[in-house]
Protein backbone atom coordinates (compact mmCIF):
# COMPACT_ATOMS: atom_id res chain seq x y z
CA UNK A 1 0.00 0.00 0.00
CA UNK A 2 1.74 3.21 -1.15
CA UNK A 3 0.19 5.36 1.56
CA UNK A 4 1.40 3.01 4.28
CA UNK A 5 4.85 2.91 2.72
CA UNK A 6 4.90 6.71 2.87
CA UNK A 7 3.95 6.67 6.55
CA UNK A 8 6.71 4.16 7.27
CA UNK A 9 9.24 6.27 5.40
CA UNK A 10 8.26 9.33 7.43
CA UNK A 11 8.93 7.43 10.67
CA UNK A 12 12.43 6.32 9.76
CA UNK A 13 13.92 9.78 10.15
CA UNK A 14 12.01 10.69 13.30
CA UNK A 15 14.07 12.57 15.91
CA UNK A 16 11.29 13.75 18.23
CA UNK A 17 12.68 11.98 21.32
CA UNK A 18 16.34 12.68 22.06
CA UNK A 19 16.69 9.84 24.56
CA UNK A 20 15.27 7.30 22.11
CA UNK A 21 17.38 8.55 19.22
CA UNK A 22 20.50 7.97 21.36
CA UNK A 23 19.65 4.40 22.40
CA UNK A 24 17.80 2.94 19.42
CA UNK A 25 19.38 0.83 16.69
CA UNK A 26 16.58 1.63 14.27
CA UNK A 27 13.02 2.93 14.00
CA UNK A 28 10.48 0.09 13.88
CA UNK A 29 7.27 0.80 11.90
CA UNK A 30 4.25 -1.47 12.10
CA UNK A 31 4.12 -4.55 9.90
CA UNK A 32 1.46 -6.84 8.48
CA UNK A 33 -1.68 -6.91 6.38
CA UNK A 34 -3.49 -3.80 5.23
CA UNK A 35 -6.40 -3.67 5.49
CA UNK A 36 -6.40 -5.91 8.58
CA UNK A 37 -9.01 -7.65 10.69
CA UNK A 38 -6.93 -7.23 13.86
CA UNK A 39 -4.26 -4.70 14.76
CA UNK A 40 -2.11 -5.67 17.75
CA UNK A 41 -0.63 -2.65 19.53
CA UNK A 42 2.21 -3.27 21.96
CA UNK A 43 4.37 -0.86 23.89
CA UNK A 44 7.76 -0.52 22.18
CA UNK A 45 10.33 -2.60 20.30
CA UNK A 46 12.46 -4.75 22.59
CA UNK A 47 16.24 -4.41 22.55
CA UNK A 48 16.61 -8.09 21.57
CA UNK A 49 13.63 -8.04 19.21
CA UNK A 50 12.34 -5.30 16.96
CA UNK A 51 15.28 -3.02 17.68
CA UNK A 52 17.51 -5.62 15.99
CA UNK A 53 15.16 -6.98 13.31
CA UNK A 54 13.26 -3.82 12.34
CA UNK A 55 9.98 -5.77 12.64
CA UNK A 56 7.74 -5.41 15.72
CA UNK A 57 7.42 -8.51 17.91
CA UNK A 58 10.07 -10.54 16.11
CA UNK A 59 13.39 -11.99 17.14
CA UNK A 60 12.69 -12.29 20.87
CA UNK A 61 10.57 -14.36 23.26
CA UNK A 62 7.66 -11.90 23.35
CA UNK A 63 7.48 -11.88 19.58
CA UNK A 64 7.61 -15.66 19.37
CA UNK A 65 4.85 -15.93 21.97
CA UNK A 66 2.57 -13.43 20.21
CA UNK A 67 3.02 -15.00 16.79
CA UNK A 68 2.47 -18.50 18.19
CA UNK A 69 -0.79 -17.39 19.80
CA UNK A 70 -1.94 -15.75 16.56
CA UNK A 71 -1.24 -18.92 14.60
CA UNK A 72 -2.83 -21.25 17.15
CA UNK A 73 -6.02 -19.20 17.28
CA UNK A 74 -6.35 -19.16 13.49
CA UNK A 75 -6.32 -15.38 13.22
CA UNK A 76 -5.50 -14.01 9.79
CA UNK A 77 -5.04 -10.58 8.23
CA UNK A 78 -3.28 -9.06 11.23
CA UNK A 79 -1.12 -5.97 11.60
CA UNK A 80 1.37 -5.62 14.45
CA UNK A 81 2.71 -2.33 15.78
CA UNK A 82 3.69 -0.47 18.96
CA UNK A 83 2.85 2.77 20.73
CA UNK A 84 6.50 3.84 20.41
CA UNK A 85 8.75 3.05 17.43
CA UNK A 86 12.11 3.09 19.17
CA UNK A 87 13.45 0.86 21.95
CA UNK A 88 13.45 2.73 25.29
CA UNK A 89 16.41 1.90 27.55
CA UNK A 90 17.27 2.76 31.10
CA UNK A 91 20.71 3.90 32.29
CA UNK A 92 21.91 0.28 32.34
CA UNK A 93 20.70 -0.43 28.82
CA UNK A 94 17.69 -2.49 29.89
CA UNK A 95 14.19 -2.23 28.44
CA UNK A 96 11.98 0.35 30.15
CA UNK A 97 8.47 1.66 29.60
CA UNK A 98 8.26 4.72 27.37
CA UNK A 99 7.44 8.01 29.07
CA UNK A 100 4.15 9.81 28.50
CA UNK A 101 6.00 12.37 26.38
CA UNK A 102 7.55 9.65 24.23
CA UNK A 103 4.14 8.04 23.74
CA UNK A 104 2.62 11.40 22.83
CA UNK A 105 5.41 12.08 20.34
CA UNK A 106 4.63 8.80 18.57
CA UNK A 107 0.85 9.08 18.69
CA UNK A 108 0.56 10.51 15.17
CA UNK A 109 2.35 7.43 13.82
CA UNK A 110 -0.14 5.11 15.55
CA UNK A 111 -3.11 7.14 14.32
CA UNK A 112 -1.79 7.15 10.75
CA UNK A 113 -1.41 3.37 10.77
CA UNK A 114 -4.89 2.87 12.20
CA UNK A 115 -6.39 5.12 9.53
CA UNK A 116 -4.69 3.22 6.71
CA UNK A 117 -4.93 -0.33 8.06
CA UNK A 118 -8.60 0.12 9.07
CA UNK A 119 -8.71 -2.78 11.57
CA UNK A 120 -12.01 -4.17 12.78
CA UNK A 121 -10.41 -4.82 16.18
CA UNK A 122 -7.48 -3.11 17.88
CA UNK A 123 -6.05 -5.49 20.47
CA UNK A 124 -4.11 -3.53 23.10
CA UNK A 125 -1.24 -5.61 24.47
CA UNK A 126 -0.79 -4.38 28.01
CA UNK A 127 -2.08 -1.64 30.25
CA UNK A 128 -0.10 1.19 28.62
CA UNK A 129 -1.47 0.48 25.15
CA UNK A 130 -4.99 0.11 26.56
CA UNK A 131 -4.87 3.39 28.47
CA UNK A 132 -3.56 5.24 25.44
CA UNK A 133 -6.17 3.95 23.00
CA UNK A 134 -9.17 3.24 25.24
CA UNK A 135 -8.72 6.11 27.71
CA UNK A 136 -7.50 6.33 31.27
CA UNK A 137 -10.95 5.78 32.74
CA UNK A 138 -11.50 2.45 30.99
CA UNK A 139 -10.68 -0.48 33.32
CA UNK A 140 -7.98 -2.85 32.03
CA UNK A 141 -9.42 -6.32 32.67
CA UNK A 142 -8.27 -8.86 30.08
CA UNK A 143 -9.76 -11.71 32.14
CA UNK A 144 -13.21 -10.12 31.84
CA UNK A 145 -12.78 -7.83 28.84
CA UNK A 146 -15.12 -4.90 28.31
CA UNK A 147 -14.32 -3.85 24.74
CA UNK A 148 -15.06 -0.33 23.57
CA UNK A 149 -16.03 1.08 20.19
CA UNK A 150 -13.90 3.93 18.86
CA UNK A 151 -14.33 5.38 15.38
CA UNK A 152 -15.74 2.14 13.99
CA UNK A 153 -13.10 -0.15 15.55
CA UNK A 154 -13.38 -2.37 18.61
CA UNK A 155 -10.72 -1.60 21.24
CA UNK A 156 -9.93 -4.84 23.06
CA UNK A 157 -7.75 -5.43 26.18
CA UNK A 158 -5.17 -8.23 26.29
CA UNK A 159 -2.08 -8.97 28.33
CA UNK A 160 1.30 -8.30 26.79
CA UNK A 161 3.11 -11.56 25.90
CA UNK A 162 5.93 -10.50 28.22
CA UNK A 163 3.45 -10.90 31.10
CA UNK A 164 3.11 -14.57 30.18
CA UNK A 165 6.85 -15.07 29.74
CA UNK A 166 7.43 -13.69 33.25
CA UNK A 167 5.08 -16.36 34.61
CA UNK A 168 2.30 -13.99 35.71
CA UNK A 169 -0.18 -15.77 33.42
CA UNK A 170 -0.16 -19.30 32.06
CA UNK A 171 0.24 -19.89 28.35
CA UNK A 172 -2.95 -21.92 28.47
CA UNK A 173 -4.89 -18.94 29.82
CA UNK A 174 -3.29 -16.68 27.24
CA UNK A 175 -4.33 -19.05 24.45
CA UNK A 176 -7.87 -18.86 25.80
CA UNK A 177 -7.80 -15.07 25.47
CA UNK A 178 -6.75 -15.42 21.83
CA UNK A 179 -9.54 -17.90 21.13
CA UNK A 180 -11.99 -15.41 22.61
CA UNK A 181 -10.56 -12.71 20.38
CA UNK A 182 -10.92 -15.00 17.34
CA UNK A 183 -14.60 -15.52 18.20
CA UNK A 184 -15.13 -11.78 18.30
CA UNK A 185 -13.40 -11.36 14.97
CA UNK A 186 -15.79 -13.94 13.54
CA UNK A 187 -18.73 -12.00 14.94
CA UNK A 188 -19.72 -14.72 17.42
CA UNK A 189 -19.75 -12.42 20.44
CA UNK A 190 -20.44 -8.97 19.05
CA UNK A 191 -23.45 -8.65 21.34
CA UNK A 192 -21.06 -8.25 24.28
CA UNK A 193 -19.52 -5.09 22.88
CA UNK A 194 -20.75 -1.81 24.31
CA UNK A 195 -20.52 1.30 22.21
CA UNK A 196 -18.76 4.20 23.81
CA UNK A 197 -18.35 7.50 22.03
CA UNK A 198 -15.46 9.71 23.21
CA UNK A 199 -16.15 13.27 24.25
Amino acid sequence: MPQLDAVRASMLGCVRCRALVRCRSRVVPGSGDAPARVMFVGIAPGRFGGDRTGVPFSGDRSGAMLRRMIERSGLSRVFITNLVRCSPRDARGRNRDPSSIEIANCRSHVDAEIALVRPRIIACLGRLAWRELAGRDAPFKPERPAPLMRDGAIIYPMYHPGYVIRGALSERSYARQFRRLAHIVAGAKDASIRADTPD
